[in-house]
């Protein structure tokens, strides 16, 4: 997977950035190294409320020795140079390789260190797997404001699966991991969803069964983040 820009995501730390090679080799350098990060993401996002929920089903595949125990998220928006806001609500197993110490529906612990959160997974040895179910909430200036015309960043609201890295001054940070989105997105209805340049599907919208909202369905892989905004109903394109 693809290493993304650092951030120093501790509780009073602001954003640094930091390269990293973009080899495509299918795994990260670092905390990660060998895990596919494979999500199935329904979340909504409302202008007219300022609300943003959301649910994920996430693969953990441990591809290498090591043994696994623990999953690192960056929380994006929960940045204090962000504007809104994210709070991981709930972690527990969907399922698991036979013969894991993971039962379905069981809760998972996690701690929130700022911006990032650490996930007790159950122990992972070689080619072991498991599925994770993520929900989280989050807001944002009502109407979008906070933003250039008003377009909300998808990816500032979700999870990102991330590795500790040390920065070249020695400081430790997070860098998010590529992954793999496949995304049904609940808006206001008549907002946009616009797809930014990168590997991703076209969109698919409909109203949603109620008809109160639109519905849009995408994927996008090779990016740590939903590489979408939503504008708002009205908005021109």
């Amino acid at each position: 997977m693809n290493i993304q820009p650092a951030f120093n995501a501790g509780p009073a730390g602001g954003a640094q950035a930091v390269s990293f090679p973009t080899s495509s080799g299918g795994t990260s350098p670092g905390g990660l190294d060998g895990v596919r990060a494979d999500w199935n993401v329904r979340m909504n996002v409302s202008h007219d409320t300022g609300f943003v929920g959301g649910a994920g089903r996430l693969l953990i595949h441990n591809l290498v020795a090591d043994e696994r125990r623990e999953l690192t998220l960056l929380l994006p928006a929960a940045l204090p140079d962000r504007p809104g806001r994210l709070e991981l609500a709930s972690a527990e197993v969907c399922s698991a390789k036979p013969g894991i110490a993971a039962a379905p529906g069981q809760s998972l612990p996690f701690r929130v260190e700022g911006g990032r959160v650490v996930v007790n997974i159950p122990v992972l040895q070689l080619n072991d797997w498991v599925y994770i179910d993520l929900t989280w909430t989050g807001g944002f200036a009502q109407g979008g404001l906070s933003y250039p015309g008003a377009q909300v960043p998808v990816g500032d609201f979700h999870p990102q699966i991330a590795a500790q890295v040390t920065t070249d001054n020695g400081q430790q940070a997070l860098a998010p991991v590529a992954a793999r989105y496949d995304v049904e997105l609940g808006t206001d209805h008549g907002a946009i969803v616009r797809l930014d340049a990168g590997e991703h599907s076209s969109t698919e919208s409909h109203p949603s069964p109620d008809g109160t909202m639109t519905m849009h369905e995408f994927k996008c892989y090779g990016s740590a983040r939903i590489d979408a905004t939503v504008a708002p109903p009205g908005a021109i394109g």
